[in-house]
């Protein structure tokens, strides 16, 4: 069984076919607490979108250009901090990730990340850059990224926090477009 609340405050119990609706029901209410929490994340990130407002063509356009040049320019500096090496760097507007490694050794990141403060930009570059050393979010890693980066803990906190207001206002464009997919803005930088 699962729960999930949507961005438009739903809340969805996902049950296994046949399984008796009280069994669900004591499921709901056993995690009343986390989805009264959760609800109240939707709540503040809706309100933080909404004071943001929708992004536009040319803001997503200037976004991608600064990101462009702020990205890498922290992934060299952390890079060369930590002795870690990488293959290529992609820059791209997603819809629900902030960053990836590949096994490749390819860091891909959200141009929106350049729109938060800094500090939140370098703890993701430190995250995707210590999967370089750990394919995983095993101990060793999350100690390798600490190591590097102290004050990780409380940047992806207020990430978690805030960070879906950033996709929601840049899906809001992409409703607006009526686009596919987010991928058809898509924009990559080699090193």
């Amino acid at each position: 069984m699962s729960i999930q609340v949507a961005d438009d405050k739903k809340v969805i119990v996902k049950v296994p076919l046949g399984t008796p609706t009280f069994i669900a029901e004591n499921f709901i209410r056993e995690k009343k607490e986390w989805i009264t929490k959760q609800l109240e994340k939707v709540k503040k990130q809706s309100e933080l979108a909404d004071s943001m407002g929708p992004l536009t063509e040319e803001d997503i356009r200037q976004i991608k250009k600064k990101a462009r040049v702020v990205i890498p320019q922290r992934v060299e500096y952390y890079a060369k901090l930590a002795g870690i090496s990488y293959n290529r760097i992609f820059i791209r507007l997603q819809k629900s990730r902030w960053g990836s490694c590949s096994v490749d050794g390819n860091l891909n990141f959200n141009c929106l990340l350049v729109l938060m403060p800094p500090e939140i930009l370098d703890s993701v570059v430190v995250h995707e850059l210590c999967h370089r050393r750990h394919m995983n979010h095993s101990k060793e890693f999350y100690d390798e990224v600490l190591r590097i980066f102290p004050d990780y803990k409380r940047c992806n906190k207020w990430l978690k926090q805030n960070g879906g207001a950033y996709f929601k206002s840049a899906l809001q464009l992409t409703r607006r477009l009526k686009t596919p997919a987010i991928s058809a803005i898509v924009i990559t930088i080699g090193k």
